[in-house]
């Protein structure tokens, strides 16, 4: 039993056979390492691709947003209206802000890939708040207001911050994963939708909301 176990461990070159001359016993040895040395690589291989499609779901990698929206004449959806207290205080409606260009996003803090993207929805607030684009971040943290406010204060966020601890609005829109994206024209109907971490300060986003500043 001892014997079989070693040889089971060690390979089958591991065990001298009296049968085998010196040549097969290295050439046996060679293929049991080239054999060991494809079984690695292709699990190594199988590990990255898991490792990357995690680190891509958790929003270690921000992928750009739609491009492909609907055009301009076949945008028959309009945004549901809603009414949600702000993190500032009063309670903002999806109405408000008619005429404007809306990013519509609902998040939650506890939401990796919604943290990842934040950064880059502020740099995109930054530069086009001031030609027509709202970003309204909707979160659906059940705490509220104890635990949204440290984290917007913690890391200077400055478009509004919608609260909606009961998920009501989430449940209106249909949300079923975070975090999801609406990019809404200035008459308030859905131009594109984004389910996932995207990079909104890239050039892809920014060259998606001129276009859509532009529209009359």
């Amino acid at each position: 039993m001892i014997r079989l176990l070693r040889r089971f461990v060690r390979g089958p070159s591991a065990v001298p056979d009296a049968t085998v001359g010196a040549e097969g016993q290295v050439a046996s040895r060679r293929g049991w390492r080239r054999h060991l040395t494809v079984d690695n690589t292709f699990f190594i291989a199988i590990l990255l691709v898991v490792a990357f499609s995690l680190a891509r779901r958790q929003g270690f990698f921000l992928t750009s947003p739609s491009v492909e929206g609907r055009p301009q004449d076949e945008r028959s959806f309009a945004a549901p209206d809603f009414a949600v207290p702000s993190l500032a205080g009063p309670t903002v409606r999806l109405s408000d802000h008619h005429d404007k260009v809306i990013l519509l996003n609902f998040w939650a803090t506890w939401c990796p890939p919604c943290r990842a993207e934040m950064p880059s929805m502020e740099k995109l607030y930054q530069a086009y708040r001031d030609r027509g684009l709202v970003i309204l971040a909707i979160s659906s943290d059940r705490m509220g207001r104890s635990v949204v406010e440290p984290y917007v204060q913690e890391r200077g966020l400055t478009f509004p911050v919608l609260l909606d601890p009961e998920g009501e609005v989430f449940a209106q829109y249909g949300v079923r994963g975070l975090p999801t994206s609406y990019l809404l024209d200035r008459q308030g109907r859905v131009f594109s939708a984004d389910v996932g971490a995207r990079d909104w300060s890239g050039k892809t986003a920014r060259q998606v909301v001129e276009r859509l500043l532009a529209e009359e």
